[in-house]
């Protein structure tokens, strides 16, 4: 079973799949219910099933007692049915992770070797492509800055979100500190956040907690 990390702090619980068995394999250990299993059949690519399976594993492992049902709304933000928790979801080519919490949160997982490099416009400010190319690691620095918009994102629920101009995320030492801040300003709302971010398997984890 590769559940690979299980974090557990006061911002919440993450658990960390690799996505390394068949969809046969997982589907052996993960129970689905009637919604589960018609949605599972409308996903036609391996890995979109493989991620669905994972989701739902990892939701297992972490609440393995009367496991809470996953429902999305209109936007595909996943929220918990009968259970007070909060949870946002990721992928990326080889993990799935998951985060719950009873604050507001969210999380993203990406490749640190993606390559990014056509849309760094379309997500990253003018101060943060100067703090990108300033950087000793430029492509760190980018998949960093892009998990985090992601991350902040997801936890805002908020449809049509201008990366560039609306997520702005604070420049910090990511050398010396693994923590770091970010806000989300759009007509709807302004937020404030708490990032931290670890490597796990060549894969950069970045998860957000609101104010």
């Amino acid at each position: 079973m590769p559940l690979i990390e299980k974090i557990a702090n006061q911002n919440g619980t993450i658990g960390v799949w690799e996505l390394k068995e068949t969809v046969a394999d997982l589907l052996k250990s993960c129970t689905l219910n009637s919604d589960d299993t018609a949605r599972l059949a409308t996903f036609k690519a391996e890995k979109r099933q493989k991620e669905f399976l994972a989701t739902r594993l990892l939701l297992q492992n972490l609440i393995p007692e009367n496991t809470p049902i996953i429902y999305r709304d209109e936007f595909g933000k996943p929220s918990l049915i009968n259970s007070d928790l909060n949870i946002s979801i990721t992928h990326s080519a080889d993990l799935a992770a998951i985060i719950l919490s009873e604050k507001n949160i969210g999380i993203d997982v990406e490749q640190l070797q993606r390559n990014i490099d056509k849309v760094v416009t379309r997500f990253a400010s003018t101060a943060e492509i100067e703090f990108i190319e300033s950087s000793k690691d430029p492509q760190f620095v980018k998949i960093l800055l892009w998990a985090a918009k992601e991350a902040i994102f997801k936890c805002s629920g908020i449809h049509g979100v201008q990366f560039n101009e609306q997520i702005a995320i604070t420049p910090f030492d990511y050398n010396a500190h693994s923590c770091f801040t970010g806000a989300l300003k759009h007509p709807e709302k302004e937020v404030s956040y708490d990032l931290f971010f670890r490597i796990i398997k060549n894969n950069i984890l970045v998860y957000c907690v609101q104010h």
